[in-house]
């Protein structure tokens, strides 16, 4: 086997259960994943792992959003809500990574403030736009964009990833509201870990 098949291997059998375990204690709701459910979550969560582990980018930044953001998105994707018991201990985490990793952190704990703003911004003046839990998360979002450089890359990924569930979604309930959440996560970790 090669060093990423055991590296997504071990990140799925350690990961993929704490993100089960995040999101069911952060829900309102009862939340008993079947089998398939389980199983995607936790290849999902172990192939995120080994991408950022195995990347040409430092990782040091993304380990609390790969630890803390699945199990938001998790919470997102089935109440429409982002828990402050994850988002909060996410940018905390965040920040102190940032903070310590010098110049780079810097830049990203900038972005952060900036980008911020604007979201609260958008929240207020176009309250369909965003929802507070999505403003919350996306400092840390932003700082790990910033930091390594990647914060229209990161966008086009969210918004890709956006469109691409407001798709699956409109077939099932044309009506439906869509969880940011899954996107931001998953479309940041894809684009810093380039």
């Amino acid at each position: 086997m090669t060093s990423g098949v055991v590296a997504a291997t071990t990140a799925a059998a350690t990961l993929g259960p704490l993100t089960l375990v995040l999101a069911r204690r952060r829900m309102h709701a009862v939340w008993n994943p079947g089998p398939a459910e389980t199983v995607a979550l936790t290849t999902a969560v172990g192939v995120v792992a080994a991408f950022v582990a195995d990347g040409s980018r430092p990782a040091a930044v993304l380990l609390p959003l790969v630890l803390l953001g699945p199990a938001a998105a998790v919470v997102d994707a089935y109440e429409g809500r982002l828990p402050d018991l994850l988002t909060g201990p996410l940018l905390g985490a965040t920040l102190l990574t940032a903070a310590a990793s010098g110049p780079d952190g810097v830049r990203g704990i900038a972005a952060a403030a900036v980008v911020t703003v604007l979201a609260a911004l958008a929240t207020v003046m176009l309250t369909d736009a965003l929802g507070w839990g999505d403003v919350k998360l996306i400092p840390t979002l932003a700082i790990v964009l910033g930091h390594h450089g990647a914060l229209l890359a990161g966008l086009v990924a969210v918004v890709l990833l956006v469109g691409v569930t407001t798709a699956v979604m409109s077939v099932r309930d044309r009506h439906a509201i869509v969880p940011y959440g899954p996107a931001l996560v998953f479309g940041t970790i894809g684009a810093a870990g380039l």
